[in-house]
């Protein structure tokens, strides 16, 4: 048996309960913290349209990458400010219940760690295939 509960503003004392049963029996707890087409689709739908963007051109790549150059509207434009809607859809998907709060980006940047991003690529192959399945008629349509 499988069961999914989703609870929005519980009472603390409810809450309280609530965990003490599930601390309880632990052991036969399952957690899913991957990311599925449902999930995937939420995120894409919440990202802001510039986020989508990069999300739909590393899908585009064989590899799920994309390079920042790919994305540029023109030469040397900077991308600061485009990725930022990636943690912040992550937290608010935490916040909202959509996923758990350890739930990793979907997406992660590729540079030397300070200075330019030099691209994106999608988490793993497990990611990319979730996406892909979300998005199958979303690519074509935009």
């Amino acid at each position: 048996m499988e069961i999914t509960v989703h609870i929005k503003d519980p009472s603390p004392e409810f809450e309280r309960e609530l965990l003490t049963l599930l601390n309880k029996h632990r052991a036969s707890l399952r957690h899913n913290p991957g990311w599925n087409t449902e999930r995937a689709r939420t995120f894409y739908d919440a990202l802001a349209p510039r986020a989508q963007r990069i999300l739909r051109a590393a899908l585009a790549g064989d590899d799920g990458e994309v390079s920042a150059n790919d994305l540029r509207d023109k030469d040397d434009t900077s991308l600061r400010g485009h990725a930022g809607a990636f943690t912040r859809t992550l937290k608010r998907g935490a916040t909202e219940g959509w996923w758990d709060s350890g739930m990793q980006s979907p997406i992660i940047a590729l540079g030397p760690g300070s200075g330019k991003v030099q691209g994106y690529k999608l988490r793993d192959e497990a990611t990319r295939q979730a996406f892909l399945s979300a998005l199958e008629n979303t690519a074509t349509q935009k």
